[in-house]
């Protein structure tokens, strides 16, 4: 069985005092209560070029300890990591769980997992304890023995080799309990005076591989050169390049961060990677002025095609809750006709549910493909080679956060004549799905621009996402009428009463109406021209 929890720690290297009761005097801290000693016997495995270690993934198998078993630490922002632990019985060495793998997937990329370090561990550990006994953090104290386990290529006629480098350090690690974030820093401070400091390897096994590592990163792609590749100017604090380059790095952390969840079908990571999928693709069209176009379509293609083969597992998704909560709320009415809405609610969440496994089950061959794995290389490509245009992307962020958010706008403004200008019928939806992709596409763009567009850009978003919002029920509901003539069949085959169906079918048409009575005013508050003049 795994378990999963988020992690928040510290390391500090250094040669100085340590004493455990010096921690007496942090915040909040009443008592520091010595533990058992541990033994600590563990195997690290990654890539044999380092994949998951060069994102900030450590995947190991741990003997001895109070927590012995295989882990998996990913990054989860802010500083955080979501550790993953499965038993020791879970996987034989060199026989990573199949929870555990998945998790990693979207790292190692096909690629086989294999041994990179040995560590062995003697740890002396201290928890701090707070007014009530709570433990608040616990400090370890380690002496560290690590093994770097290089495979080799087999020399003709022989056999595979294995390369080894031995190293020793020691190390104070402060993790995180019950107590507030301010008292890591509180540790640092008081740990310093003493004679340590910050470690500057995020993990042990960073320490152990630091030489691998280190010609891992020498072995990225070379940056671009000529008339059009970057240089300090456009990725300078403030210029267009550096805006548009860590907001495509957030965006591609937050896809590889949400991979995993929806690998074991998490609530709403389905939303979460189409989202980042979105963001990094209405980057890429926005901001075409200072990116390379050449490198980017490509990518932004074969980003289009990742959320469309997403649609429809997520789609299923939302209908289960939709539908199930719009039969609840008719069933409550004064006058509902009960006898025909019983069991409605819970019937059509379960038809949607078994139609959301299916294409649930289809995304997941789809992101154990080449064609997904070769979309995240390529991302990684772009961010550690920036696809930058030097003279554009050089020049002041909130100039061309400015000009890009014009575009999106005026694209809106037309999108919305179009709209008003389409027939009835499938026509007059298309062209209000339409609408609703510019406005989303206006709202990512706005997003990005905040950090310096001020006020106009933070009500440019809002707006922005008011009139997606409004939008996104009407397309909801016009997926949802078509599904519930199927959903009705069925259950007219096994004998159900369909009456209740009929009556979700007149609540779509109502949000279609209420949507498309709302927009004129929504509309007319996102395309003021004033909005995207930034400061």
């Amino acid at each position: 069985m795994t378990t999963v929890h988020s992690e928040r720690e510290a390391k500090f290297e250094g040669t100085g005092r340590f004493d455990p009761e010096d921690f007496r005097k942090l915040p909040a801290v009443e008592q520091v209560r010595e533990e058992e000693p541990e033994e600590l016997d563990a195997i690290y495995y990654d890539t044999p070029d380092l994949r998951l270690l060069t994102h900030d993934v450590t995947l190991r198998r741990r003997s001895g300890g109070h927590d012995e078993g295989w882990h998996v630490k990913l990054p989860a922002g802010d500083g955080a990591r979501t550790e993953v632990h499965a038993p020791l019985r879970a996987g034989k060495p060199g026989d990573v769980p199949e929870e555990l793998r998945r998790r990693v997937v979207a790292y190692a990329r096909g690629r086989d997992l294999v041994p990179v370090a040995h560590l062995r561990t003697h740890r002396r550990r201290h928890t701090l304890l707070g007014a009530n006994a709570d433990p608040l953090a616990e400090v370890a104290q380690d002496s560290v023995a690590a093994q770097s386990l290089e495979h080799v290529p087999a020399a003709r006629g022989g056999a595979k080799g294995t390369g080894t480098t031995i190293t020793k350090w020691f190390e104070i690690e402060v993790e995180l309990e019950d107590g507030d974030a301010d008292l890591l820093p509180a540790a640092a401070r008081r740990l310093k005076k003493t004679g340590w400091r910050r470690s500057t390897a995020g993990h042990k096994v960073d320490r152990a591989l630091a030489d691998r590592l280190a010609a891992v990163t020498r072995q990225r792609p070379p940056a671009a050169c000529g008339k059009r590749g970057p240089d300090a100017k456009a990725l300078r604090k403030g210029s267009a390049g550096d805006a548009v380059m860590t907001r495509f790095r957030e965006q591609l952390t937050e896809l590889l961060q949400v991979d995993p969840g929806v690998r074991v079908d998490e609530p709403d990571a389905l939303h979460r990677m189409r989202s980042a999928a979105r963001r990094l693709r209405n980057l890429l069209r926005s901001q075409r002025r200072v990116l390379d176009r050449s490198r980017t379509e490509p990518v932004a293609r074969e980003l289009h095609w990742l959320t469309a083969a997403l649609a429809e597992a997520r789609d299923h998704e939302v209908l289960a809750e939709r539908l199930h909560d719009q039969a609840a709320l008719l069933r409550a009415e004064e006058h509902a006709p009960r006898a025909a809405l019983k069991g409605l609610a819970g019937r059509v969440r379960d038809q949607e549910r078994a139609r959301h496994d299916v294409a649930w089950r289809e995304v997941l061959a789809l992101l154990d493909g080449p064609r997904y794995f070769a979309l995240l290389d390529a991302l990684d490509n772009l961010a550690a080679d920036p696809p930058l245009r030097r003279g554009r992307a050089a020049k002041p962020a909130v100039k061309q956060a400015r000009k890009a958010a014009e575009r999106d706008r005026r694209r809106l403004e037309k999108r919305l004549a179009a709209e008003r200008d389409a027939p009835a019928g499938r026509e007059k939806e298309k062209a209000l799905h339409g609408v609703r992709k510019a406005a989303r596409r206006l709202r990512h763009c706005a997003e990005a621009a905040e950090p310096y567009g001020g006020k106009r850009a933070r009500r440019l978003r809002k707006r922005a996402r008011a009139v997606q919002k409004l939008l996104g029920g009407h397309q909801d509901a016009v997926v949802a009428r078509r599904a519930l003539l199927p959903l009705a069949a069925e259950a007219h085959s096994r004998g159900a009463d369909t009456f209740g169906y009929g009556l979700l079918f007149a609540v779509q048409q109502r949000t279609l109406d209420d949507a498309r009575h709302a927009l004129p005013q929504a509309s007319r508050r996102v395309t003021a021209p004033k909005l995207t003049r930034f400061p």
